[in-house]
């Protein structure tokens, strides 16, 4: 009978733990926006397929959002065309946004995919996605996934 009682207080004790961790978590906590605002041909690469994708950050919350790294993907017409990675991102304040840069090389493959699709089946808009995993310093909330969807215009 001691047995019992001594695992039924020590699994109300875990459970009191565990509750009180989760009221620590802010419940206004917003979701940081990914927008990529420029791509630019690498000038430090005579490679046609390496790209400098410009990503604004907003962070609408109240608390510095402290940032270990960032792994994105972009894909437009449903073919993901370029992925890639950044470390050493500077923490953005609370209520600001910040504009970083990041270098990116495209697919060849999936770029050779979107173009016969594009020449098969010309489009004046295309659907893109980004999708974005920010790592943050964290332990509570070690990273927070992004998407934004929307269309961009090939004239």
């Amino acid at each position: 009978m001691k047995i019992v009682a001594r695992w039924t207080t020590l699994a109300l004790c875990i459970i009191t733990l565990m509750t009180g961790a989760c009221a620590t978590i802010d419940r206004d906590y917003e979701q940081p926006k990914v927008d990529v605002v420029g791509i630019e041909k690498s000038e430090t690469d005579t490679a046609a397929l390496q790209f400098t994708i410009k990503l604004r950050i907003v962070n609408p919350n109240a608390e510095t959002l402290h940032l270990k790294g960032l792994y994105y993907e972009l894909s437009l017409d449903g073919i993901e065309i370029v992925t890639g990675t950044a470390r050493d991102i500077p923490s953005i304040e609370g209520y600001s946004e910040e504009v970083i840069s990041v270098s990116s090389a495209a697919s060849l493959i999936n770029s050779v995919r979107l173009a016969s699709k594009l020449i098969n089946e010309p489009k004046e808009m295309l659907d893109y996605k980004l999708r974005a995993k920010l790592g943050t310093t964290s332990k509570w909330l070690p990273a927070t996934n992004v998407i934004e969807r929307g269309e961009i215009s090939l004239n």
